[in-house]
């Protein structure tokens, strides 16, 4: 029975959820071992280019991975003929490939697409899409994934008790001060279980005005696409595409501007340091992209003051 009266708990929105006929599952590596599970693939086609949390669950299921690259424009160079038991995977990249996902769809049948930097770009029937929900907005944890082969199972909820305080920290505090503790949650997700999504990440995104959030990620890349294009070895004008990137990706060949930015509290990701493990300098691109490909920020959080403010420290 439901609880009347007594204290309050948090109070959302009642919306939908952007992604309403999706799984809901708590992590997007969760979703891509389900897809693994239930087609029961025994091979692996995956870019260089990728976060190593997605190898754990193919080499939890012993699944055979071969890596490829992809080109100057974040498109892979692949042309393989898949086996009826292999899978190719693709990523999205920052929300700004949604061509070339179209594009194989129409060539390969046993396609997976990693949307997990792409979250508002709707999945190709048929083909098994997931998302991440973390990277895009405020929750502890959240992941969606499009199959048509579904597993007979029922997964646990996840109890997001331990990995909050990071999110309520920065809104109270600093984002220095809890960032050791949004490193250990991340880390808590290693080797987990596939669980549903839980809870308070349900609420929290259904309560959210997702196309004011497209509105404003668009116009704050917009914002560095014009003032920073020029400097810019990579090339993605959004404007004459319904593309709500996740991140602007700034290709320069400055090598120290993450550090340069970190004393005006302006912080840069860097996407992804496992990749100098196995790829090889001489034939591909991925090591200068994970060195020198900058990830600036254009979120909801930000305006265009907030633009024009990483943009003039940029050009000092």
């Amino acid at each position: 029975m439901k609880a009347i009266g007594g204290y309050f708990e948090f109070e959302f929105r009642e919306g939908e959820h952007y992604h309403k006929n999706a799984i809901m599952l708590s992590t997007a590596r969760q979703c891509l071992e389900y897809i693994l599970r239930a087609r029961k693939y025994k091979i692996i086609n995956i870019p260089y280019y990728t976060c190593d949390a997605l190898l754990e669950p193919i080499k939890k299921l012993g699944i055979k991975y071969i890596f490829y690259h992809i080109d100057n424009n974040l498109e892979p160079i692949f042309n393989k003929t898949l086996a009826n038991n292999e899978a190719l995977l693709y990523t999205n990249y920052f929300g700004l490939k949604q061509n070339i996902v179209l594009s194989l769809s129409k060539r390969y049948q046993n396609l997976i697409i990693d949307n997990a930097q792409s979250f508002f770009d709707y999945p190709i029937k048929h083909i098994d899409t997931f998302y991440s929900a973390r990277k895009f907005f405020g929750v502890p944890d959240g992941a969606y994934l499009y199959t048509d082969c579904h597993l007979d199972t029922t997964f646990s909820t996840y109890i997001p008790t331990q990995n909050t305080k990071y999110l309520l920290g920065r809104l109270t505090h600093t984002a220095e001060m809890y960032y050791n503790d949004f490193q250990d949650s991340e880390q808590a997700f290693s080797h987990m279980e596939i669980h549903k999504m839980s809870i308070l990440s349900e609420h929290i995104l259904k309560s959210l005005d997702y196309q004011l959030i497209i509105q404003k990620r668009r116009e704050n890349y917009m914002s560095l696409y014009h003032k920073l294009g020029n400097l810019n070895k990579m090339d993605f004008d959004i404007s004459s595409t319904n593309n709500a990137p996740m991140i602007y990706p700034f290709w320069s060949n400055e090598s120290n501007l993450r550090q340069k930015l970190i004393p005006y509290k302006i912080f840069i990701p860097q996407y992804w340091k496992c990749v100098e493990n196995w790829t090889n300098p001489t034939r591909g691109i991925e090591i200068e992209l994970s060195e020198k490909l900058y990830p600036i920020p254009i979120d909801q959080r930000y305006n265009k003051e907030d633009m024009n403010y990483i943009i003039d420290h940029i050009l000092k």
